[in-house]
C-alpha cells in the first residue's frame, strides 16, 4: 500500500500526518464524510427550493380554478334565483286575477243572494291571530313559498267551482222566480171581484168565477206577471181580445176583455211589460181585466200571486 503523508504549515513549522496512522485515518475519513454529507445536503436544498417554486404554478392554477368555478356558482345562483322571483311574481299575478274574478262574483251573488254587503264582503281583510305563538325554528325555503302559493291557487279554484255552482243554482232560482207569475197585471187597478163562486152579473144566477177581475182608470196598461213567451194574441169567444202567455214551469197565464193588444203571438216577454190596453171587448159589463193562473192547465185563485 502506497504510504500517504499530509504536510500541515502553522507557526509552529511543518506538521507530518501519515495516513498509516489509525487516528489520523480516522479523522481524514470522518473528513471526507462530512465534505459528501455537505455537499449532499446542498444539493437537497437547491433541488428542494427548484422544486418548490415550480411547484407553486400548479398551485396558484388550482386556486384560479376554484375562484371561477365559485363565480360562475354564484352566477348560476343568482340565474335561479332570479327565475324563482319571476316564477312566483307570475303565480301571484295569477293569485290576483282568481281574487278578481271571485270578488266579482262574491259580489254578484250578494246581490242576487240579497245579502248584506256589510256581512259578505270579499274585499276586507280577514281577522286574524292566536293567544301564544308557537313558532316553528325551521326557516321558509323557496320550495315553502312555492307550495304555499301552488295550494292558495288550488283553493282559489276550488271556491270559483262552488261560487260558479252557487251562482248556476241561484240563476235557476231566479229564473225560476221570474218565471212564476208575481207582479200585478193592471198598473194602478183594483181586485174588483175574487176567484171563486159568485153571482153572475148576466144571469144573476150562481156561478164559479175561475179568475179575478182588475178594475182601474180608463184605458189602464195590462202587463205580464212574469217572464214567458205569449201563445195567444187575439180574439177568444167570450174572453174577446186576449193575451195567453207560458211561463214554463207548468204556470200560464190569461189577460183578457182588452181593447188593443201590444204583443205577438210567439213574442218573448218579461216581469212588468206591457202587454195590452185594459177594455171591455167579449163578455163584460164594463173596462175591466180578467185575470186567470192557470197550473198545468187547471185554474188556480191568482190571488197569492197578485199578493206575493
Amino acid at each position: 500500500m502506497t504510504k500517504i503523508t499530509l504536510i500541515k504549515h502553522d507557526r509552529h513549522g511543518i506538521k507530518q500526518y501519515a495516513l498509516t496512522n489509525p487516528i489520523i485515518k480516522t479523522k481524514f475519513f470522518i473528513l471526507i464524510i462530512g465534505i459528501l454529507l455537505s455537499a449532499l445536503g446542498i444539493g437537497f436544498g437547491i433541488g428542494t427550493l427548484l422544486t418548490s417554486k415550480q411547484s407553486k404554478h400548479p398551485i396558484i392554477a388550482q386556486l384560479q380554478q376554484r375562484v371561477t368555478e365559485s363565480q360562475i356558482a354564484l352566477d348560476n345562483y343568482k340565474t335561479s334565483v332570479q327565475n324563482d322571483l319571476d316564477a312566483m311574481s307570475l303565480q301571484m299575478g295569477r293569485l290576483m286575477a282568481q281574487s278578481t274574478r271571485l270578488n266579482a262574483l262574491g259580489n254578484r251573488l250578494t246581490v242576487a243572494s240579497n245579502i248584506n254587503p256589510n256581512e259578505f264582503n270579499l274585499t276586507s281583510e280577514p281577522g286574524l291571530g292566536g293567544v301564544d305563538p308557537d313558532s316553528i325554528e325551521d326557516n321558509n325555503t323557496v320550495q315553502d313559498i312555492y307550495q304555499h302559493l301552488f295550494n292558495l291557487e288550488n283553493t282559489f279554484i276550488e271556491q270559483q267551482q262552488q261560487l260558479s255552482i252557487l251562482s248556476q243554482l241561484l240563476d235557476e232560482e231566479n229564473n225560476h222566480a221570474q218565471s212564476t207569475p208575481h207582479i200585478k197585471p193592471l198598473k194602478g187597478g183594483w181586485i174588483s171581484s175574487r176567484y171563486g163562486k159568485r153571482i153572475d152579473p148576466f144571469t144573476g144566477q150562481k156561478n164559479n168565477h175561475l179568475g179575478m177581475d182588475l178594475s182601474g182608470k180608463y184605458h189602464a196598461e195590462i202587463v205580464a206577471a212574469a217572464n214567458g213567451i205569449v201563445i195567444w194574441s187575439g180574439k177568444r169567444g167570450n174572453y174577446g181580445l186576449m193575451v195567453e202567455i207560458d211561463h214554463g214551469n207548468g204556470y200560464t197565464t190569461r189577460y183578457a176583455h182588452a181593447e188593443k193588444l201590444k204583443v205577438q203571438l210567439g213574442q218573448r216577454v218579461n216581469a212588468g211589460e206591457i202587454i195590452a190596453i185594459m177594455g171591455k171587448t167579449g163578455r163584460a159589463t164594463s173596462e175591466h181585466l180578467h185575470f186567470e193562473v192557470l197550473k198545468n192547465g187547471h185554474k188556480i185563485d191568482p190571488m197569492p200571486f197578485v199578493l206575493s
